[in-house]
């Protein structure tokens, strides 16, 4: 099966790519720079250029996207809307019947709660980029009507090798800067990359309908997370603490100084949330129907980029 994979040469779609070639898919990137014998150069935002990549294929993978915790709602939406909407479009012009899409758990936002979300569970975004994964997932919906048959995969915080949120994660962890929002007792769900991808995979090999999955790998305290960490990496724990409402207010500050300065805040609602409530995400509805198992637990997880780190 020949299928394509937007945003195959970012972080994910680098997993993803590595886990279809290894399953005997015939893989093709579609990337805006990237080189290589089975790249094809585009952009999502540009019709013609998906219109074109997306000939004789007969899968998708749509994995490009603006992903970051802040940014400008119109970029946001030209790419993760937009740039959807165009990606569906594509293939439906050119009777590709399978998308397999890479959504975010942050369409949930952050309900600080220890019951387990589910894909059922109420939308409620915070930001500009969450907003527009969310409104992605809309799009989509409403060209299923056409008859293609798309499958959405929502994962919570990815860390793994060649993961940006793992660089700053250990590199506050190593000097001593990293300091805990609230008492570190809250409950984080965390998703390898190669976890991700295999979950992809495994939609389109078995999900006929076009469902909604979250995918994770295991849920800790983040205290259990920052001290394996650190125990991993052979230095002192962190014991630095912050209150989470404390916390809250200097990113709301920094958010609004952000906008003045037009530059990217130190912190933001974002990070605080993340790292100062609860927020279990549940992956049943995978492994009951697509026989999704987690390959990565903490310590798998941590030995992993702590020795990517080290390189």
């Amino acid at each position: 099966m020949k299928v394509l994979v937007t945003g195959g040469n970012g972080f994910i779609g680098s997993y993803l790519v590595k886990e279809l070639e290894e399953h005997g898919y015939d893989v093709k990137i579609f990337c805006r720079s990237c080189k290589g014998k089975n790249v094809i150069n585009g952009d999502i935002r540009n019709e013609k250029s998906i219109l074109k990549a997306t000939k004789g294929i007969d899968a998708v993978f749509h994995n490009a996207a603006l992903a970051m915790d802040w940014g400008k709602k119109r970029d946001f939406y030209e790419t993760n809307v937009k740039g959807t909407e165009n990606v569906v479009k594509a293939c439906i012009e050119n009777g590709i019947e399978r998308l397999i899409y890479t959504g975010s758990a942050g369409v949930y936002g952050f309900p600080n709660s220890m019951k387990p979300i589910t894909e059922e569970s109420p939308k409620k975004p915070l930001n500009a980029y969450q907003k527009s994964k969310w409104l992605g997932e809309k799009v989509i919906e409403e060209y299923k009507k056409h008859g293609i048959k798309a499958s959405i995969i929502r994962p919570p915080l990815v860390l793994g090798a060649g993961s940006k949120a793992a660089q700053i994660l250990l590199s506050s962890i190593e000097n001593g800067t990293f300091s805990y929002i609230g008492d570190g007792e809250s409950y984080i769900t965390v998703t390898h990359p190669k976890d991700v991808a295999k979950c992809l995979r495994l939609a389109l090999e078995k999900d006929d309908e076009g469902n909604a999955f979250n995918v994770a790998s295991f849920s800790c305290r983040i205290k259990d997370m920052v001290e394996k960490i650190a125990e991993s990496m052979n230095i002192e724990k962190p014991k630095k603490h912050v209150s989470y409402s404390i916390a809250y207010i200097a990113a709301v500050f920094s958010e609004m100084l952000g906008i003045l300065l037009n530059k990217e805040p130190k912190i933001t609602r974002f990070r605080v949330k993340s790292m100062g409530t609860n927020r279990i995400i549940s992956y049943e509805k995978a492994k009951k129907m697509l026989g999704y198992k987690p390959s990565y637990d903490l310590k798998k997880m941590v030995e992993d980029i702590v020795a990517w780190y080290r390189q």
